[in-house]
Parts: C-alpha cells; structure tokens; sequence
C-alpha cells in the first residue's frame, strides 16, 4: 500500500534522490522550512518523516522537539535521518528526539529503500500486529528481515514449511494444529541460540530462515527432525512439506532464495508429502 513520505532538508539535490528511489511506490512531499512542513502535516496523514540536520530557517532537531509538542497525532510519526557528516552531537540528539534511524550519505538506494520499508512495518497499526493466532510476525515482517539479513552478507538456510489437513469439513488446519507447529519449531530454533527467522504464513504454514546453516545434509536433517517431531505432537491427521533453500547455492537475494524454496516445496508435494525437498543441489 503507498504510503506518505515527507522529506525535509535544504538541499534539492536530496529530495529528487528520495523521489527517485520511491518513484511510483511511495507519494514524497519535500518542505524546506517549518512552515512548510506544519502545512503539509495538516494536509496529509503522513507515514514516516526523512530529515536531514539542516533545514531553511531552522534547525531540524529543533522542528522536530515543537512537533512532538504541538499534537499527540505527530508524535506517533517515525522519523528518519540522513546526512554526510554524522557527528557525536547528531547522534545524541537524534536519539533525544526519538529518531528511529540514522543513515550516512551518501546511501546505497536499495539499504536505504529496505530501512524505511522495515520502519514503515514497524510502526505500521495494522501490519506491525502479530499473527492473532501463533503470536509470531506475519510473513510480510519476516521477508524484510530475512532480505536485511541477505543484504548484510548473511548465509544461512530458508524453509518454507506448509501444512495440509483434509476432511469432510475443512482443508485448513486448526488453530491449535498451527500453535503446536509454532511450539515444535520455536523449540528447534532455541537449540541453535535462536539464531534464526520465523514467521507464519497465512493459510497454513511458516517461513524460517536459519543462520550459518549451510551444508546439504545438515539442512535435510534440520527440517525431517521438524517433521518428524510436528507429526508426534499434532492430535489430527496433518501432512507436512518443506520446500528448502541455501543462500549461497540458490540465491543471494530473498526474491531468487524464496522462488528456489518455493520450488522444492512443490517437489516435496509431489513425492507424497511429509518430507523436506530442495528442487535443484
């Protein structure tokens, strides 16, 4: 969904930057000075503010201490900073003013189009809510930190786990099928220091993303374990399949990783369910 933007700096050349990165997906309103920007807040339900320390006729830290004061609806906005010389003093008075990130310029547009994608999730009302039933971050949550992962240089193994159940009633599983999932999984990733990515899937299934976990035989094992052990926990007929990936095999980027875990989830469905199935090694 687009989102409102406000960018606030004197300088053009960083507002048609930001227009350029967002171009089509976002709406970028720019202001120069508070006038400016008080109007536009009038205006429009803005969704993340990107300033950079100096602005016309004022001092950005300053704007941003009378716009926490002035209305309870502002002091709700996620803020982001940007600017080329990050100093001590910036950095203490960003974290004064509740400033959510900083960012160094000049920027790679892609790091940059991921922070404020992740600060737009987070302090969004209604995609920030965990899922009602398993209490874990919806998928959409969980693909921007597994990208931010990738983007880093992490490696590590995604698993796509999907859930059957099939009767005279329902195709879908129980809640309380998906809570013991969440359980067996969430116990697996506890024995590896937590050192992993989970999230649920709408209509029956997770996505987990577990760090350093690299070689072919280690992940096979990982993900049988996880269906041996959701098979003796859950009380109803259930059929489970994992579609597996590994970064640095069949993807460095979620898009590429998740189309290959995609694939090797259609091959553990075609070969009878209950197994975990990479599509290419």
């Amino acid at each position: 969904m687009k989102k409102n933007l406000l960018v606030i700096s004197d300088s053009r050349n960083f507002h048609l930057i930001i227009e350029a990165v967002f171009r089509g997906r976002h709406a970028v309103f720019f202001a120069e000075t508070e006038e400016d920007a008080f109007s536009l807040l009038e205006q429009y339900p803005l969704n993340l503010i990107i300033l950079t320390p100096n602005m016309k006729k004022a001092d950005s830290f300053r704007f941003l201490e009378h716009l926490r004061g002035k209305d309870s609806r502002y002091s709700q906005i996620p803020a982001l900073m940007a600017g080329a010389f990050i100093t001590p003093e910036i950095i203490s008075n960003a974290h004064k003013n509740n400033i959510s990130d900083i960012v160094k310029l000049p920027f790679e547009p892609i790091e940059f189009d991921i922070k404020v994608e992740e600060l737009l999730i987070k302090f969004s009302p209604s995609r920030e809510r965990p899922d009602p039933v398993t209490g874990l971050p919806k998928r959409y949550v969980g693909q921007e930190r597994i990208s931010k992962l990738l983007s880093d240089g992490k490696k590590g193994a995604l698993m796509l786990v999907d859930l059957d159940y099939y009767s005279f009633l329902s195709t879908s599983v129980s809640d309380n099928t998906m809570i013991a999932c969440r359980d067996v999984i969430q116990e697996e990733v506890r024995k590896d220091d937590g050192n992993a990515v989970l999230s649920v899937v709408k209509g029956g299934g997770f996505l987990l993303f577990v760090r350093d976990l690299r070689e072919r035989e280690k992940v096979q094992d990982y993900a049988n374990r996880l269906i041996g052990k959701i098979l003796e926990k859950v009380n109803e007929t259930v059929f489970v399949s994992i579609g597996l990936a590994v970064s640095e095999r069949h993807g460095k980027n979620y898009e590429d990783l998740y189309k290959a875990c995609d694939k090797g989830l259609g091959e553990a469905r075609n070969h009878g369910k209950n197994i975990a199935k990479f599509y290419t090694w």
